[in-house]
């Protein structure tokens, strides 16, 4: 990827996403677009840095479209953020090859609006913090609480 100075060491990166064990992901289902949305979003960004000469990397966050929409007719979420996975061994995070490279390992995690504002007033530490308070790891959950909103 094309990274910009001082993200030098960031220019491979593997993306996942996390679905629970009963998603629906056999040819068939993938016809709908509610069980699809995740296979989607893995193959548009994994395109995103080569068609737009750009990087992907921990903490950047894109919007369901402009207004952003939701992910699919299932949940409310509306947005993705790119975060080291959450659940693993802080070894699975990254991995030196041979020549050099480091390939360093993002998951998909789905997000609310209000959680993309947050984000986007407070950075991505504090809506870690939020994610740690509330239990949200990388595992897809379509109903999950809404760490930043109140009720």
């Amino acid at each position: 990827m094309n990274t910009p100075e001082g993200a030098e060491g960031y220019e491979y990166a593997e993306l996942m996403i996390c679905l629970p064990p009963d998603w629906r992901i056999s040819q068939e289902d993938l016809q709908n677009p509610d069980h699809y949305w995740p296979i989607r979003w893995l193959k548009m960004l994994a395109r995103f840095p080569h068609d737009y000469d750009t990087w992907l990397g921990w903490g950047h966050m894109i919007p369901n479209g402009d207004p952003a929409e939701p992910l699919s007719q299932q949940t409310g979420m509306s947005g993705i953020i790119l975060l080291p996975p959450l659940e693993v061994n802080e070894d699975f995070l990254s991995l030196d090859m041979e020549d050099g490279r480091t390939v360093h390992f993002y998951a998909i995690v789905p997000l609310y609006s209000e959680e993309m504002d947050f984000k986007l007033k407070h950075g991505s530490d504090p809506l870690l913090d939020k994610f740690d308070e509330y239990g949200i790891n990388e595992i897809i959950d379509l109903n999950r609480r809404n760490t930043c909103k109140a009720g």
